[in-house]
């Protein structure tokens, strides 16, 4: 069989139909079906078979590897990585449009070029710049008067956020996620759910406490039910200066991945530490730390919940060509 010719999951085939019904050429429509058999053989790395759940759930970290690995292993053209990054861009937006799906992780991948295929010192956070960012968000320094109305609020929020990010590499698909069935306070645990399977993490005592110091600053009619679906981390209403509830589903409103990142990039302008660092710059110098401490590659994929070694070769380049002979 032709690979144009082979079947899809039934939602890209639902796709190509759309595509089929505004008038797109059959030549497009081909091309575009040979993109996305490409694209679900890669998939099926991740799961056995490819759903739309699957597809939906994928991160941006995620998408950011295939279309790395088309760049470096299949050495495809520029021209073609924009073709098949357009493709899947408009994949997501469709079922975005139907309300099928709230997030387009394809939003955020960026076209990789040989110059920056593979990782610089500014793709990381240094020491010095992960201690000024906590010590900042602990800190009053540079707020608003509104900000500061909400500060005791937020504090230990955002302080666990980094941590998370900063000391166990979570991404931030992966944190925004989280609910409180997944946290068991007593054990010091958090159960971390991904495309890529789960994995229990063990929270050091300190930020187990600061975890649960975050959650008694919910008032009780708003906080999170423990062991229930409830979110862990609950989005506020800085007008009313309380956390927000969902009344469709009847439990507090979950923090988004825009509200964390806005978070962080707010944290990080009061730091004054250089513009850009992101939750993915914080996971990936918790990687690399765990590299640099000589784990093994099963325990790293296992810590970090990867199931592809590509990006684990990625950080192992860097530090061949960054440690000192």
């Amino acid at each position: 069989m032709e690979l144009f010719e082979q079947p899809l999951p039934d939602f890209l085939e639902e796709y190509l139909t759309s595509l089929e019904r505004k008038g797109r050429r059959a030549s497009t429509i081909r091309r575009y079906r040979y993109d996305l058999v490409d694209f679900t053989t890669w998939l099926k790395t991740f799961h056995r078979k490819v759903e739309f759940q699957n597809f939906s759930e994928l991160s941006t970290e995620q998408l950011q590897s295939y279309i790395r690995y088309l760049h470096l292993e299949r050495h495809y053209s520029e021209r073609t990585l924009k073709r098949i990054m357009t493709v899947l861009n408009q994949v997501y937006r469709y079922y975005m449009s139907l309300n099928r799906t709230k997030n387009n992780p394809m939003k955020e991948v960026v076209l990789p070029t040989n110059e920056e295929s593979g990782f610089k010192e500014e793709d990381f956070v240094g020491e010095s710049e992960s201690e000024r960012l906590l010590e900042t968000i602990v800190s009053l320094a540079d707020l608003t008067e509104n900000q500061l109305k909400a500060r005791e609020f937020l504090i230990d929020r955002n302080l666990i956020i980094a941590r998370l990010f900063l000391n166990y590499g979570l991404s931030l698909q992966e944190l925004c996620k989280l609910s409180m069935k997944h946290v068991s306070f007593e054990q010091n645990e958090l159960e971390v759910n991904s495309a890529s399977g789960n994995r229990t993490i063990k929270l050091d005592p300190e930020h187990k406490k600061i975890l649960f110091s975050y959650y008694q600053t919910i008032p009780a009619p708003v906080r999170p039910r423990l062991k229930s679906d409830d979110p862990l981390f609950v989005a506020f209403d800085f007008q009313r200066q309380t956390y927000r509830w969902s009344y469709e589903v009847d439990r507090p409103k979950r923090l988004t991945e825009i509200a964390v990142q806005k978070m962080i990039r707010l944290e990080v302008q009061r730091a004054g530490i250089r513009k850009g660092v992101s939750a993915q710059h914080m996971r990936r110098t918790c990687v690399i730390k765990a590299i640099e401490q000589d784990a093994s590659i099963e325990h790293l994929r296992s810590k970090f919940g990867l199931k592809s070694e590509l990006t684990l070769k990625r950080y192992f380049d860097y530090l061949e060509t960054h440690q000192p002979s």
